[in-house]
């Protein structure tokens, strides 16, 4: 119980777990700038972003011009109950698509947040899914395809490259005969990275590392070899791909069982670990309420705007002027003289 306790404790900003490791797109992760909607997440305790810095707080996927998707353990943690407390910050921010972390130019408000209904922990946090709406557009951007079931079935079995895309850890923690777990020594990187994997069965995956996980019998699940893809930082960021020719939104980049976490886990099995996130499909009932929230608030916006541009009646008065009437038409009317 306290082990998974700790995992929650350091969350997606700076640290990784011994059992369940916040996502990253891992260690020794290239840049990538191919993803057109990876986001930096800024976290903030007053109600503008914060003065200076270069890192991200965790990172965010923009789904549509004003909704973006990111990790539910990013804003809940669990204590030794299984009781949700709330951890995230009291304002998030959201950064231009592919920006440079710290350039808050275009960076724009949270303005609702929609978590998943099923979040929860089962010896590993499932449901991790949050969805975000913000008080203005990002950028013009139509919704991204999504996952569904049959889509998963055929890029598993066709073993279709999928891609993880985050803001976080890249470098390995541990200096040369350092024992796990490992300090963190190094930032976050400053523009997204990525690895590149397929889709594996829960079956594959634990024949590789040699125990069982069945509490992830239903999430998507891949390994990328004996680093992994479990490092700080990265939660919330995307796992995508591009299918018979379109790009396709699976979920968050991956949690991790008994990954090495850049150096951070203690637990680490040396085999990369089981990595596994909760595809976007288990979670439509929150993205409705979230484009329902959108619609409403921007159905609001354009009745405000015609109520700005809408022209005055025009009223007729007779305005007279010693023995001199004349009949004025006008939105304003006044007459002038007596």
């Amino acid at each position: 119980m306290k082990r998974w306790i700790a995992a929650f404790v350091c969350a997606a900003l700076v640290c990784a777990s011994a059992v369940t490791s916040p996502a990253n797109a891992g260690l020794n992760a290239e840049i990538d700038l191919t993803n057109p909607r990876v986001v930096p997440v800024y976290n903030s305790d007053v109600p503008m972003l914060p003065n200076s810095g270069d890192q991200a707080s965790y990172s965010g996927f923009l789904y549509s011009s004003r909704i973006v998707f990111s990790a539910a353990h990013s804003e809940y943690q669990f204590d030794g109950q299984g009781n949700k407390i709330n951890f995230g910050g009291k304002y998030a921010f959201i950064g231009k698509p592919n920006s440079t972390a710290g350039d808050y130019s275009g960076a724009v408000r949270v303005e609702k947040k929609f978590i998943s209904k099923t979040y929860r922990y089962d010896g590993a946090a499932l449901g991790d899914f949050a969805v975000y709406v913000l008080e203005k557009d990002l950028i013009p951007a139509p919704a991204v395809k999504l996952l569904t079931p049959a889509l998963e079935t055929e890029i598993r079995e066709s073993k279709t490259p999928i891609k993880m895309h985050g803001y976080g850890e890249y470098l390995d923690r541990c200096l040369e005969g350092e024992k796990l777990p490992c300090s963190s020594k190094n930032k976050k990187t400053t523009v997204p990275r990525s690895l590149t994997t397929v889709l594996r069965t829960l079956d594959d995956a634990e024949s590789i590392v040699g125990y069982k996980r069945p509490q992830l019998s239903e999430s998507l699940i891949m390994n990328n070899g004996k680093a992994g893809f479990g490092c700080g930082g990265d939660s919330g960021g995307s796992i995508t791909t591009t299918y018979k020719g379109e790009f396709i939104y699976l979920a968050t980049t991956p949690n991790g069982m008994n990954a090495f976490s850049c150096g951070a886990s203690g637990d680490n099995d040396g085999k990369g670990g089981i990595n596994y996130a909760s595809a976007v499909y288990k979670h439509l009932d929150i993205i409705k309420e979230a484009e329902d929230y959108v619609a409403a608030a921007m159905a609001r916006e354009t009745a405000a705007k015609a109520a700005q541009a809408k022209p005055k009646a025009k009223k007729t008065v007779t305005c007279v002027k010693g023995k001199t009437s004349k009949k004025v038409s006008a939105a304003n009317l006044k007459c002038k003289g007596k």
